[in-house]
């Protein structure tokens, strides 16, 4: 902060300073120029694209003409870095103002010059034929990077000899140094380019390999970890080489700290993809109790942990601030930011929870909340259930992890309770057979487990009937196949009663009518002799 006040008030005094030293009249003839310059570069501008597209429509236009447009954008910034210049010319400015002017000048050239190099290149198009097709199209394509980047690096080399004014510390090096230098950064850009492209070449090669997954994701995470890792020796041999100023100095430690920081943070973002493929194949087992849940939440919770704490040291990287500066401002934002979504965060956490505990998983049929239906998402603000009606319903995972839950989809059978009630009537032989047919019917039946033997039995006297408990177990608890089962069973248990005589019980009630001195029975049969008979 303090280093950005003296800058603002360096450059506060150099206006004063202008300001001073020119007159009203010189400061209009400067804007007039300036203006007026712009406004008629503007309409230039804009007539030569009306005009060449005018040309472009025409069916006669020649090959090359269309190329001629692209030296546009060149011309224009050149002739506005003229009319900055010109700008200078009626005004008094002190020295140090006008290295920065003709600082920026020289650099709107610089990009100009870069510009018409590029479009220059883009010309090779126009080549006869005949020498084109002795090329190839990869060795072409390379050949004009390689242009373009030399334009890039002469044009660089130029603006900054024109302006040692402004970096002064660029010469105070020797010639070798810099010689030294480009040869570091050749190296370094043809290794690494040789050796991005030799593990790219890898990658596709063993792509079709399932066995190799793990080595082809981990070629794939290693690649841009490398890009920046070379980067990182490019701006540590930098500051090795050539004698820099202390803030220069600063700056590319700084600047290399944090390009280190990115290489590993980087490179454990992208291990994550290996991560990931290991608790898949896991999970694909049969042996294993997790689901694709646990796998989700596994990722996520890893990418949020390595960008906290890669953000943390990028900071300390920039900053130079101790960890425990950081870890400090980050608690109070953290508690701020707890405060404000504790709600979201205690479904967060409830979807860990079920996640670790895994009270049920995805299809189970599970009661919750007074909702019944089948899980269809695990999410990690709510669990979605899909009622026997077809709604959906979303259940917040803070109640979901809280509240009791019936996993019905995970019970190991389908029981059935159930009462088979005959008359009164029925002699006791009959009863006995009654239950015995029962017995007889569910011995060893279609889905019984040996553990699980149907129970009958005469239990209760009811109300209205004698009554046969009938209780029995299938397996496994396919809903709709018990059904069916059940179906089978009371089928066949009313054609035994039927052939054996034992009738079903329905509510009946008998009334005993008596008399006695103090409630005499009286019955009387009146007939409503107003009643209208023939209506």
């Amino acid at each position: 902060m303090q280093g950005f006040s003296e800058f603002f008030h360096k450059i506060v005094t150099l206006l004063d300073k202008v300001k001073s030293g020119n007159d009203v009249w010189q400061f209009l003839v400067s804007l007039a120029i300036l203006i007026l310059g712009f406004f008629i570069l503007e309409l230039l501008w804009r007539h030569l694209n009306r005009r060449i597209q005018a040309i472009l429509k025409q069916k006669s236009v020649k090959m090359w003409v269309p190329y001629l447009s692209g030296f546009l954008p060149a011309l224009r910034l050149a002739v506005a870095a003229l009319l900055l210049r010109a700008t200078e010319i009626p005004l008094v400015i002190p020295q140090k103002l006008i290295v920065l002017l003709h600082a920026l000048e020289s650099f709107l050239f610089a990009i100009a010059s870069i510009l018409f190099i590029f479009q220059l290149v883009k010309i090779l198009d126009l080549l006869p034929r005949t020498l084109r097709k002795k090329a190839t199209k990869l060795s072409m394509n390379r050949f004009r990077g390689t242009l373009r980047i030399a334009a890039i690096f002469i044009a660089a080399i130029v603006f900054a000899y024109t302006q040692q004014d402004l970096f002064p510390w660029l010469w105070k090096s020797s010639w070798w140094n810099y010689t030294l230098l480009v040869l570091v950064y050749a190296i370094i850009y043809i290794g690494g380019k040789l050796l991005t492209t030799f593990l790219g070449t890898m990658t596709v090669a063993i792509k079709e390999s399932e066995e190799k997954v793990r080595l082809r994701l981990l070629l794939k995470a290693a690649l841009w970890p490398i890009r920046l890792l070379l980067l990182a020796i490019a701006i540590y041999a930098t500051q090795e080489i050539l004698k820099l100023p202390a803030t220069t100095d600063q700056i590319i430690v700084t600047a290399t700290n944090i390009v280190a920081t990115l290489v590993v943070v980087i490179f454990l973002y992208q291990m994550l993809n290996v991560v990931d493929y290991e608790l898949t194949k896991f999970v694909q087992r049969d042996d294993n109790e997790f689901d694709m849940n646990f796998v989700q939440m596994v990722r996520i919770v890893s990418k949020v942990l390595i960008v906290l704490f890669g953000s943390i040291y990028l900071l300390k990287a920039a900053t130079g601030k101790p960890m425990t500066t950081l870890l400090a401002g980050l608690g109070i934002g953290g508690l701020a930011v707890a405060l404000a979504a504790q709600d979201t965060l205690k479904n967060l956490f409830g979807s860990f929870m079920i996640m670790l505990d895994k009270p049920f998983k995805i299809g189970d049929r599970v009661v919750a909340e007074g909702v019944d239906g089948n899980v269809e998402e695990i999410g990690f603000r709510s669990t979605r259930l899909r009622t026997l009606s077809g709604h959906l319903v979303s259940v917040p995972n803070e109640k979901m992890a809280s509240v009791s839950i019936e996993n019905i989809g995970r019970r190991p059978s389908i029981r059935r309770y159930t009462n088979i009630t005959i008359t009164y009537d029925t002699p006791v032989e009959k009863v006995e057979r009654a239950v015995s047919i029962i017995r007889e019917i569910l011995k060893d039946h279609r889905g019984m487990h040996p553990d699980y033997p149907p129970r009958v039995h005469f239990n209760e006297f009811n109300d209205t009937s004698l009554n046969i408990a009938m209780f029995y177990w299938f397996h496994p608890p396919d809903y709709w196949e018990a059904i069916k089962f059940d179906e089978e069973i009371n089928l066949q248990i009313m054609r035994a009663f039927e052939a054996e005589g034992i009738e079903f019980a329905f509510p009946t009630t008998t009334t005993y009518l008596a008399q006695d001195e103090k409630r005499p029975l009286t019955i009387s049969l009146s007939k409503d002799l107003n009643r209208d008979d023939e209506k």
